[in-house]
């Protein structure tokens, strides 16, 4: 027989409920629920936020059994949340401790408050100023006499000092954005807020106007304790650029591997403004939890999965204007996809089949009011095109190049891929052989659409995977250790294409291990020398950062020496002496081939990592970043 809801079994005062929250990452969207282990129940409970009553809820009687219930909320502004709630019954009342919620980045419970900055209750993780100096004053909630500690991240967009103690003064110096890291020693709080410095004319700042860099990184402790350790040396931490992925596709992707859907994206967003940084995502949601021609096919021709594929894609372009409003977001779009088309469909793009149907079908678009996009490839990339300009209009995004997608048009391709056609068939030849075969490659993309709606980029690969983990002592018998005639020849491929797609180049995931042994000056170690990389796991060498940041490295070993000195296309910023090989920077040929980023990151969990506490590569490669990012000034 089901219980009467309306029998009192309790025979005195409620025991002592507990609150608790799952917001362990200052999300929107959170639960608070409450707990009562063992004792006499209430029959009713009530929730209190910020000292006001929000719920008043009818419970069930089971005495002396526990008692529980929760609340959910939804896309909830950035402040600080205090809940307490009371049990009751006819017996009287029992309250519980309280509960702090903090929501948004910079609400990480440091307290403190800059005036002029923050609302009441709320604490901004970005905020705008003009070329100008400006005054905030700064308080502690807590502490009745704070001492204060300030820097910056980048001290070629803002200077900032302390004036009386507690007075903040900072001056826009340029165009750009930058972090400011507040703290109090008295109670060992700090807060961490993006600064972003409006142009001349008072707009707000897009991609950076110079060659800019970017990093893979997680919101991870030892991710985001690296970023966060700004210096005003060597061992500072500036960057641009911060990407991350969202993957895994609809069913059990990115959405669900958080207690909160889509907290991957709104931490990620929150956390990057925080540090000063543009928000990039590598969206890489065709395929799921694997990727091959025969898993995209099969799943561009599925209406249902295309149905949840369009409804998580409009999911993370409304978050983004909820969450960024009106920063620059970054969007490299579905990598390797249509490479595996072009490479293994034997069809064109207009000529594959793609559910693009499900676009109406799930509700993300009008087919009454919205463009009609064809069920095919071109349709397919159009409509995806046209939802981020559409949702997202400060959306930064473009569609990602494989240096593999051609078995050979126009010339036949070695197994070692198309960078090494050099190596057979000389500088000349074999220059001229890239530049016809990526015009071949450019001209199935531009085919798929992938301008359309807006595109403000291309993006190009280069194998994820640090290569010395492929024969180190012998590069020339691996695919992807370039010397320099290779990375030229890369230029060459990304200039071809940028020509022809008429849009700037984003270069993506380059691998960060460096040659031994580096000449380099190590500002971490007192030695002042970077150790070797081993060449095993999480620590292998690679040519890409040593080629575009530039380094001095000494090669005893013969067949390595020959290899890295090798310069057939007589690039004259390659030099050798004796044993020791400069390449300096190529940074400025990178930015004359049409290049606007360079974003470096480990491809797989093996590779080397340039992020971290420490990162694997033992800080080579974001002190080589600090001194491009010196050379700018």
């Amino acid at each position: 027989m089901a219980k009467d809801n309306n029998v009192m079994l309790a025979t005195g005062v409620p025991g002592i409920p507990k609150l608790m929250s799952d917001n362990y990452n200052k999300l929107s969207s959170y639960n608070i629920t409450m707990n009562m282990y063992w004792g006499n129940n209430g029959s009713q409970w009530k929730l209190y936020e910020n000292g006001q009553v929000i719920l008043v809820q009818n419970l069930v009687d089971n005495s002396p059994a526990a008692q529980t219930a929760t609340t959910a909320f939804t896309s909830k502004e950035d402040g600080t949340y205090v809940y307490k709630c009371e049990l009751i019954n006819s017996f009287g009342v029992t309250p519980s401790e309280e509960v702090t919620v903090n929501v948004g980045a910079t609400n990480d419970g440091s307290g403190i408050i800059i005036s002029g900055v923050d609302a009441p209750g709320q604490s901004m993780y970005q905020f705008s100023i003009d070329q100008t100096s400006q005054d905030y004053s700064l308080t502690v909630n807590g502490p009745t006499a704070p001492v204060f500690s300030i820097a910056t991240n980048n001290s070629s967009v803002i200077s900032c000092q302390l004036i009386n103690g507690s007075t903040l003064r900072i001056k826009g110096l340029k165009a750009g954005r930058a972090s400011l890291k507040i703290s109090d020693t008295v109670s060992g709080r700090t807060r961490f807020v993006g600064v972003r410095v409006k142009t001349t004319d008072g707009k707000i700042p897009g991609m950076p106007e110079y060659l800019s860099i970017g990093s893979v990184s997680q919101d991870v402790i030892g991710d985001l304790d690296f970023w966060q350790d700004f210096q005003d040396d060597s061992t500072n931490k500036r960057m641009d650029i911060r990407y991350i992925y969202l993957n895994g596709g609809p069913i059990k992707g990115w959405r669900t591997w958080t207690d909160t859907d889509g907290g991957r994206e709104e931490s990620f967003i929150n956390e990057s403004l925080k540090l000063g940084m543009v928000p990039f995502f590598v969206y890489y949601n065709i395929p799921d939890m694997g990727e091959s021609y025969e898993l995209d096919k099969q799943h561009i021709e599925d209406e249902v999965y295309m149905q949840g594929y369009y409804k998580d894609l409009k999911f993370t372009l409304d978050m983004i204007g909820k969450l960024a409003k009106d920063e620059t977001i970054g969007f490299v779009m579905e990598p390797d996809f249509l490479g595996y088309m072009m490479q293994n469909s034997g069809q064109r793009p207009a000529n594959i089949v793609a559910k693009t149907s499900a676009v109406y079908s799930s509700g993300v678009l009008d087919s009454t009011t919205d463009p009609a996009f064809p069920d095919t490839l071109v349709g397919l990339v159009s409509s995806i095109n046209y939802m981020i300009s559409r949702y997202a209009p400060n959306a930064y995004f473009g569609w990602q190049f494989n240096l593999w997608a051609s078995t050979g048009i126009t010339v036949a391709i070695p197994a070692s891929g198309i960078m090494h056609l050099t190596d057979t068939m000389g500088i000349s030849q074999g220059r001229a052989a890239i530049a016809a075969e990526a015009k071949e490659i450019a001209k199935y993309y531009l085919e798929a659409g992938i301008t359309s709606y807006g595109a403000k980029f291309i993006s190009i690969d280069k194998y994820g995977y640090d290569a010395g983990s492929t024969s180190p002592m012998n590069p020339a018998q691996s695919k992807w250790f370039w010397n320099a005639d290779h990375w030229n020849n890369y230029l060459l491929f990304s200039k071809t294409l940028h020509e022809e797609a008429k849009l700037p180049v984003v270069l993506w995931q380059l691998p960060v291990g460096h040659i031994n042994t580096s000449l380099a000056s190590n500002p971490y170690d007192k030695s002042g020398v970077f150790p070797d990389l081993t060449n095993t796991s999480n620590n292998y060498e690679d040519s890409a950062p040593v080629f575009f940041l530039g380094d001095t490295f000494k090669v005893d070993d013969g067949v390595r020496l020959d290899y890295f000195s090798t310069n057939q296309g007589q690039d004259p910023k390659i030099t050798v002496s004796g044993n020791q090989v400069k390449w300096e920077s190529h940074m400025k040929e990178a930015a004359d081939a049409g290049v606007v980023s360079v974003l470096f990151g480990a491809g797989i969990n093996d590779s080397t990592n340039g992020v971290g506490s420490p990162p694997t590569d033992k800080y080579w490669w974001i002190s080589q970043a600090q001194q491009y990012f010196k050379s700018l000034t």
